[in-house]
């Protein structure tokens, strides 16, 4: 059997064929990822003005107030007319910069899905030397599991772009989007398995929805995406769990980042294909700890 906490540490891995038979559940443990360099429609950027700003706010005060249930809200909305751009910069202007920026723990618990099999983990990531890092896992109808992470330190525990880092370097990144892409991309590994742009966009991903970042570090990521050539809005839609939100799209429309604008909260990074959503990681909490690792975990 293969070694769990080994297919945690995989940043880009190849994405499982379709149809391929159930084994560990860590194997969808990861975010589903386009290599390809696709064509993508250019965004016409739209300024950050009060009335764009205001005009969108508006739209995600509404998407609270509209119901979600339908089997068919994971579709974009067909009169949508959202601008993506505008959608992420309120998405900036909505982080919670009141949260804590530092703690023990950075812990992420989130459901990973490839086809019909699901699982879901919660990590505890150590940022502090001699702390251990732990992970809970749980299939889909079965129990929790705790798994020492092995070989995860404080210096290695977090995964942008393929490539290790410490809480502190990602708590040290510029917190402008300029500066932020300019960082991100002396980091890009030259043998990395994606071209540039899909590497930020993977990268914008990751810091909004899932890495301890500082909150002005989390705005500029957001404000990075906005400026992309090539997203688009998909308008209103409803994440594998059911919430609602707004997506944002890469690639053609394959790879989407789901958001909640009124909240500045990414909620999910999905893959889709031929109208189906063929694979996603959905957070369901990302937030500091003070405290020791616990021995358990439970579902709520």
């Amino acid at each position: 059997m293969k070694d769990t906490m080994k297919m945690l540490t995989v940043a880009r891995p190849a994405r499982l064929a379709p149809g391929r038979a159930p084994g560990d559940p860590a194997d969808i443990m990861r975010q589903p990822r386009e290599h390809t360099r696709r064509p993508a429609r250019r965004l016409v950027l739209a300024g950050a003005g009060l009335a764009a700003v205001a005009a969108v706010t508006a739209a995600a005060v509404a998407l609270d107030k509209a119901p979600t249930g339908s089997p068919d809200a994971a579709r974009p909305s067909p009169g949508a007319e959202l601008d993506a751009a505008d959608l992420l910069l309120v998405a900036a202007a909505k982080v919670d910069t009141g949260r804590p920026n530092a703690g023990r723990y950075w812990v992420v618990r989130a459901e990973h899905a490839e086809g019909d099999r699901r699982v879901t983990d919660e990590q505890w990531l150590a940022t502090r030397a001699g702390d251990p890092s732990v992970a809970f896992l749980r299939a889909e109808a079965g129990d929790w599991s705790r798994r020492a992470m092995d070989g995860h330190t404080a210096d290695n525990n977090f995964l942008l772009g393929g490539v290790p880092r410490s809480a502190e370097a990602l708590a040290a990144l510029p917190a402008t989007p300029e500066g932020l892409r300019a960082h991100l991309l002396r980091w890009w590994p030259e043998d990395a398995p994606e071209p540039k742009d899909v590497y930020l966009f993977n990268a914008g991903a990751d810091l909004v929805m899932r890495l301890p970042v500082p909150a002005p570090v989390r705005a500029a990521a957001y404000r990075m995406l906005a400026q992309m050539p090539g997203i688009d809005s998909l308008g209103r839609v409803t994440d594998a769990l059911g919430r609602g939100g707004v997506a944002v799209a890469y690639g053609g429309g394959r790879q989407r980042l789901v958001v909640d604008p009124a909240t500045g909260r990414a909620l999910a990074q999905e893959s889709w294909a031929d109208g189906r959503r063929l694979g996603y990681t959905a957070v369901l909490k990302a937030e500091w700890a003070d405290g020791a690792a616990p021995a358990a975990v439970s579902a709520g």
